[in-house]
């Protein structure tokens, strides 16, 4: 009988030898990869979980009129809170809702401080109804307050007098805060002075004494039309300018 021969070649088995080695290289990688993974979920746990990862402070700046007490007790974001969910964009919603603010900017950092920074509205006129006193701001809004301070700075600006109705406040101060800058800058009081069929009726009484009647809905494209300050130099002897409609009638002063 004969006997069967192997041949061995040697570059055969240098090619599975090979192969060996690139799969514990495989094995090698994927466990490399997996506790590189781990380890990241570990650090990201301890960072969640360490006072590294919280709001240390809430610095607000720009604001004068608004307290910081109030602007902090009406954010949804709080000392301890974790700084990387901290929602900026909502917080200055929250801050842009707030009376007498224009524009607001709010940022965080890495090392735990959130920043708002505030641009107040400023102060154009304001009233009392029912012995609470209202401001109304550059961007026609109506609020109420009881700081006296502020109530006090508030002489510099026209009184709105004899308005019962908070509403028609309102409803007025979203027209007002369009009408020329220059007829707002002279004027010095304006009252509710309705009539019977004229029931929004307003009294201008300017610095130079004239007196302006407009309706709350007319007077923006009223005086927008009609250059007031270019026709009270050319009707210096008229004192009384009531605007009705697309006419304005004119009566003498005494």
């Amino acid at each position: 009988m004969h006997q069967k021969q192997y041949y061995y070649n040697e570059h055969d088995e240098n090619q599975v030898e090979k192969l060996r080695k690139d799969k514990r290289k495989r094995k090698l990688k994927r466990k490399i990869k997996i506790l590189l993974v781990l380890l990241i979920f570990v650090m990201i746990g301890a960072y969640f979980v360490s006072d590294v990862s919280r709001v240390r402070q809430i610095v607000v700046t720009g604001q004068q009129e608004l307290s910081q007490e109030d602007i902090l007790n009406g954010i949804s974001v709080h000392k301890g809170d974790v700084t990387l969910l901290v929602n900026t964009s909502q917080v200055e919603k929250e801050v842009g809702a707030m009376a007498f603010v224009k524009k607001v900017k709010v940022t965080k950092s890495l090392v735990g401080t959130v920043r708002i920074e505030i641009e107040e509205a400023q102060k154009v006129a304001y009233s009392v109804i029912d012995q609470k006193t209202y401001v109304i701001d550059e961007l026609g809004n109506v609020s109420e307050t009881d700081d006296k301070d502020l109530i006090a700075s508030l002489q510099s600006t026209p009184q709105i007098t004899k308005f019962t109705d908070l509403d028609l406040l309102k409803q007025f101060a979203k027209e007002y805060v369009n009408i020329p800058e220059i007829v707002k800058s002279q004027t010095s009081d304006i009252i509710y002075d309705p009539k019977k069929a004229d029931e929004t009726r307003l009294k201008f009484i300017m610095d130079d004494g004239k007196i302006l009647y407009l309706r709350i809905e007319d007077m923006v494209n009223q005086l927008n039309i009609y250059n007031y300050e270019a026709n009270k130099e050319v009707y210096k002897n008229k004192c009384i300018f009531s605007f009705e409609g697309n006419n304005v009638y004119m009566k003498d002063c005494e």
